[in-house]
């Protein structure tokens, strides 16, 4: 009996090594890379990475530990996911970030230049793998390059809380940060600033020019504006021609600067080829955030003040900063 249980053992021992073999073979003709890990962290093999515009070869890795090709945190979290898969024996996945530069194991051609900065996102899917001829546990880290969907979620992202026609935030991106910007001012007790924009007789514009160049008019104004603006500064389109700034730590000082800044900058803009004698000008509302005050308010502020400018002859601020 011990000696049938002993053939059996030793039959299903042959069988799992079958899979195991076939499986490897298998990773070894597939495009994404995957790497045998044991319980140390240790590189036992690596397979596979056919795409070479995905992959680098990971061969100099084998041998190596996690910690030495990676930094700390990322290899700290490779290894409890290795242990959790052994420990469990059930997949685990994970989506993180790596720049080739990152991995010091990898050859210098590799990892110095532009392309070794790119950040690539990849999939982790982690099986316990037995049996193996090594003296550890160790499992199969399948790493498949996620980049290009990564990118298209940012895209998607970005299409949906941007302004299609000039590039800038859209009215519910712009509001999404103003609320977090008037919560930070209030709570550090911080200075914040509202500009209102509206163009001028731009009805005129699209009536005597035609709308292509008056949408030629909103992304010039709204370009050279941008590239005014201080990194921490955030511009989005409200609606039509109106468009809002958002100043934090700036106080009415610094508002009136920048507002002055805008005017001017707008005033110096052409466009020759679609209406060469064309003269751009902007009215502007300014307001600083009020103690207690929200966001609303504030903004119905800046509106006021902005209509005020308009009726005060246009091409100018009017608001808290005067």
């Amino acid at each position: 009996m011990e000696n049938e249980n002993a053939q059996v053992s030793r039959a299903e021992y042959e069988a799992l090594r079958a899979e195991r073999d076939q499986l490897l073979a298998l990773l070894r003709a597939l495009p994404d890379i995957s790497f045998v890990i044991d319980t140390d962290g240790l590189y036992v093999r690596v397979i596979g990475g056919a795409n070479e515009t995905m992959y680098i070869d990971g061969k100099t890795l084998e041998g190596h530990t996690l910690h030495e090709a990676l930094p700390a945190e990322i290899a700290d979290r490779c290894l409890n996911l290795v242990h959790e898969a052994i420990r469990t024996g059930d997949l685990q996945t994970v989506e993180y970030p790596l720049r080739v530069s990152e991995v010091a194991l990898l050859p210098d051609a590799s990892r110095k230049g532009s392309k070794g900065e790119v950040e690539q996102w990849f999939e982790g899917r982690v099986i316990p793998l037995s049996p193996f001829d090594h003296p550890k546990p160790v499992a199969l880290w399948v790493a498949v390059n996620i980049t290009p969907r990564k990118q298209l979620e940012q895209y998607w992202r970005e299409a949906a809380h941007t302004d299609s026609l000039t590039g800038v935030a859209n009215r519910l991106r712009l509001f999404d940060r103003a609320h977090r910007e008037v919560e930070r001012a209030h709570r550090h007790g911080r200075p914040f600033c509202v500009l209102m924009i509206d163009f001028d007789h731009f009805k005129r514009i699209n009536d005597h020019y035609g709308h292509a160049t008056g949408d030629d008019a909103l992304r010039a104004v709204t370009r050279a504006c941008g590239e005014m603006l201080r990194d921490n500064d955030f511009m989005g389109r409200t609606g039509g021609e109106e468009f809002a700034v958002i100043l934090p730590e700036t106080d009415l000082e610094g508002a009136r600067h920048t507002a002055n800044r805008l005017l001017e900058t707008v005033r110096t803009i052409q466009l020759p080829n679609a209406a060469p004698d064309l003269h751009l000008t902007i009215s502007i509302g300014c307001a600083r955030l009020q103690a207690g005050e929200g966001l609303d308010r504030l903004m119905r502020r800046a509106d006021e003040h902005l209509y005020a400018a308009k009726a005060a002859g246009r091409d100018r601020c009017c608001g808290d900063c005067n």
